[in-house]
């Protein structure tokens, strides 16, 4: 009976782990040659005033100790918690432009009309789509309500200024006669269904972002 209950606490216990455990993690592994060198590191975090707790699994997580005083405890942890918070902004400022420089490598393989409301949307529109696809399913229901709310529209202007937009570069493709590479609008049709448009310029970027990803893991290599 004894043995059940304890087996309940644990499961108990570790089921309350998991529960309160953040869905995001940063975490290291330190991998040393001898116990002298684990020590030395322990030193070392133990004179920053940050001391190791082991966790029911085996890891320890390196806790701020105030038992040297408040003011110092205060200070690690402004100062970590500053340096995650910028290191955010950075990573967060980093990843727009590379969005947008994505985006604009895109638009600029078509004839489009650049004075056009309907292209300073569109654009908006793909930076979106980038990084949220299921914007796209449908167009209409989150993603035009959105862009709408940013801009000081309505959804159904929107609408209109990319389909205008999509309607100026039909014409100027049918004009122009450009090999099927460099142009959106599908042999034998007159017009540029938007949702179908918008899908396939999110899917280029998409691949573009693919691509550029893939670089960074081979320069990493």
């Amino acid at each position: 009976m004894m043995q059940e209950a304890r087996i309940n606490s644990d499961m108990a216990s570790e089921h309350r782990e998991l529960k309160n455990r953040p869905s995001e993690e940063l975490g290291f592994f330190l991998v040393a040659s001898n116990r002298e060198l684990l020590n030395h590191v322990e030193a070392l975090m133990n004179r920053q005033g940050v001391f190791g707790v082991l966790d029911s699994s085996g890891r320890v997580h390196y806790l701020v100790d105030a038992r040297k005083g408040s003011p110092l405890a205060a200070r690690n942890v402004m100062a970590t918690a500053d340096g995650i918070a910028r290191k955010n902004c950075r990573d967060t400022r980093n990843e727009r432009r590379r969005v947008r420089a994505l985006v604009d490598r895109v638009l600029s393989r078509y004839e489009w009309n650049t004075q056009l409301r309907g292209y300073r949307l569109l654009g908006e529109i793909l930076r979106r789509t980038a990084t949220d696809i299921s914007l796209l399913n449908p167009i209409s229901k989150r993603l035009y309500p959105e862009i709408a709310k940013q801009q000081g529209l309505r959804p159904h202007q929107i609408e209109r200024n990319v389909r205008y937009l999509f309607d100026d570069l039909a014409s100027r493709e049918k004009a122009a006669q450009l090999r099927p590479g460099n142009q959106l609008l599908r042999k034998g049709e007159n017009s540029l269904p938007v949702g179908r448009t918008i899908t396939r310029l999110s899917e280029e970027v998409w691949s573009e972002l693919d691509t550029f990803e893939l670089g960074e893991v081979e320069d990493s290599d």
